[in-house]
């Protein structure tokens, strides 16, 4: 898929993964200025909500089949958050 969508690029799926797990596990995630968009912490690894967004963008893109492990995922780092 990241060589089929021209938004995409090789690893693209798998780095917003990576940064929304990365959040999801850090004990201060609660703390996010969601108004400001962003913190101290994250400002060189990137926003966790576009990566977040971006993953959820991709699994709309992929057909149901094969969107269903990705999406079991995502809504596991989900409900922990």
């Amino acid at each position: 898929m990241e060589r089929q969508k021209k938004y995409l690029w090789p690893g693209s799926i798998a780095s917003a993964m990576v940064r929304w797990r990365s959040f999801v596990h850090q004990p201060s995630r609660r703390l996010w200025e969601y108004e400001s968009g962003g913190c101290t912490e994250w400002a060189c690894c990137g926003d966790p909500w576009q990566a977040r967004e971006f993953l959820e963008a991709v699994m709309l893109a992929m057909s149901r089949r094969r969107s269903r492990e990705l999406r079991s995922l995502v809504e596991a780092l989900d409900r922990r958050y």
